[in-house]
């Protein structure tokens, strides 16, 4: 291979692996509210809000509030500088999740989805939120 198209090639590979920063949302502004069967507000149940990114397995927050008399649980933004590689499957890609537990009702897991959601649980058994993998 001539040595003239060698460099181009190894300064093109050797750019992928050279870390930048990045200003990035590690969990968005967010309401839940909870209603129950009969679609009231629910007091006092558990909301976790859970922040993972593929591709990678690592859970990247966890934040856990109460919902209060309008049966909402709110979640303040947060961001932050990182430094990120470019990988050959591309950067992060930060997604959200609830998880939605009270006492008498089963446990419900969804997506995050836009800044204000409804959550309605029904009767069940709790169990423990999902545990983070580290």
């Amino acid at each position: 291979m001539p040595k003239l198209l060698l460099l181009p090639l190894l300064a093109f590979s050797l750019s992928a692996c050279v870390p930048y920063p990045a200003y990035r949302t590690t969990q968005p502004k967010a309401e839940l509210r909870v209603l129950d069967e009969q679609g009231r507000p629910l007091v006092g149940a558990s909301v976790t809000l859970i922040g993972r990114a593929h591709p990678t397995p690592v859970e990247q927050s966890r934040e856990t509030r109460q919902t209060d008399a309008d049966g909402i649980a709110r979640f303040a933004s947060r961001h932050a500088w990182q430094s990120e590689v470019l990988f050959l499957h591309g950067r992060l890609d930060y997604y959200w999740e609830w998880c939605v537990t009270a006492p008498g009702s089963g446990t419900v897991l969804a997506p995050y989805q836009a800044q204000q959601q409804v959550v309605q649980l029904k009767p069940g058994v709790v169990e423990p939120c999902p545990t983070p993998r580290h």
